[in-house]
């Protein structure tokens, strides 16, 4: 499950390497994503022109890559208007290319089977292909479709390519350096049975949705028949034979740990920063605390200017303290603070200091800070009741399915 529950992201960009990634890899996310009315662009890099062609009834385009290019161009249409319609763009084409650079296409470049069952290089990788292009140019590709979808989140394979095609393995680079470089957040697509994810998404009250994806692919994979005992079931037969079965969820992990949010309260500071904030407390102390005590005094027309504005002061230093802070620690040291400044200047003064006189403006300053102190100190804290109504509400959002879980 993801660790924390929030939002979706306004807008997210999923760059995948070939027609039908985008379905295998994560279209139970888009899907959902769509549902909750996210922008979703898929950016699909190359046209799978190197992809087997299994249907009898297409076996007369198989090998011949600008025909198959072609078809699985209508392929990717009806499986992205399946799943809910996302936007589309081409690498290098409209809206993923540098707008000063004339548009390109970026071929499939194949793969081939290593000894140990993962994909590896072709040994006749096209020169127009995508593992032939100078990494530079496509991450700039990437860049640009970022740019013209306003992405706030993109999202591609992990480093592996997911089971090593030469493709996947550029595409993430790509869209990982792409990313850095507009700081914006990448995130990739992981196999949560041997990935610890930073967040999961529930697709199976999409499966449906998937399954007529999936079913427009017909030159790649063959689509096993609904299970009457089962309408959850969803499983498929790649080109090598290998059957595959729908996952209930989608997992993600960052490209790096979230950034530290900054402690909101005393509590959440380290140590060195619950040590900075008790000094800093009792040095503001110190200063309101002998402000008050040589201003206090002061009246302007007979208003006694003095006496309100150094209350206001006292008030708004040890209740501000325990409203941001929550915090009884640096009421205390603050309000400690304002006495003692005061007691020591009237010390310093003697029985015949003129600071603190026996009148109206003089018992408020005596007295009042010791009040206040005590009333900041009293006010009960709240934010246990809080948390624990976002806790309450979160898991409603969950159980209605109204957001996505997010890091």
């Amino acid at each position: 499950m993801s660790k924390v529950p929030a939002t979706r992201p306004e807008r997210v960009l999923f760059v995948h390497a070939h027609p039908d990634d985008e379905t295998l890899a994560s279209g139970g996310t888009i899907a959902t994503m769509l549902e909750l009315g996210a922008e979703v662009t898929v950016l699909t890099a190359t046209r799978g022109e190197q992809g087997e062609v299994l249907v009898p009834e297409l076996a007369g385009i198989a090998g011949d890559g600008p025909r198959v290019a072609e078809h699985r161009e209508t392929e990717i249409a009806a499986a992205l208007a399946a799943l809910g319609g996302p936007a589309h763009l081409w690498l290098g084409g409209p809206g993923a290319r540098p707008t000063d650079l004339a548009p390109r296409r970026y071929t499939d470049s194949g793969m081939q089977w290593g000894p140990d069952g993962r994909a590896i290089a072709a040994d006749d990788a096209p020169a127009d292909s995508l593992t032939a292009a100078d990494l530079g140019e496509v991450v700039d590709d990437v860049r640009a479709a970022i740019r013209s979808t306003g992405a706030d989140a993109v999202v591609s394979y992990a480093d592996d390519g997911g089971y090593g095609h030469p493709d996947h393995v550029r595409v993430h680079h790509a869209a990982r350096y792409a990313a850095r470089a507009e700081e914006v957040p990448f995130s990739m697509i992981v196999d949560p049975a041997t990935t610890e994810p930073d967040l999961t998404v529930d697709v199976v009250p999409v499966r449906a949705k998937v399954r007529a994806a999936l079913e427009q692919y017909r030159s790649q994979l063959t689509v096993d028949p609904a299970a009457t005992d089962d309408p959850r079931a969803l499983s498929w037969v790649m080109p090598h034979g290998e059957r595959q079965h729908a996952r209930d969820v989608e997992a993600f992990r960052h490209d790096a740990d979230p950034v530290p949010e900054t402690p909101q309260t005393f509590a959440e500071l380290s140590g060195q920063g619950k040590a900075a904030a008790v000094v800093v407390s009792v040095v503001a102390g110190l200063l309101a605390g002998a402000l008050g005590t040589v201003t206090h005094q002061q009246t302007i027309g007979g208003v006694p200017v003095g006496m309100v504005i150094t209350t206001l002061v006292v008030v708004g230093l040890l209740v501000g303290l325990r409203l941001l802070f929550r915090s009884r620690v640096l009421v205390a040291a603050a309000g400690v603070a304002v006495i003692v400044a005061t007691q020591v200047l009237v010390s310093v003064g003697g029985q015949s200091s003129p600071l603190v006189l026996a009148n109206p403006a003089g018992y408020v300053w005596t007295f009042v800070p010791a009040v206040i102190t005590l009333l900041a100190l009293a006010w009960p804290d709240l934010s246990g009741l809080r948390a624990a109504r976002a806790a309450a509400e979160a898991r409603d959002g969950a159980r209605s399915g109204s957001a996505l879980p997010r890091e």
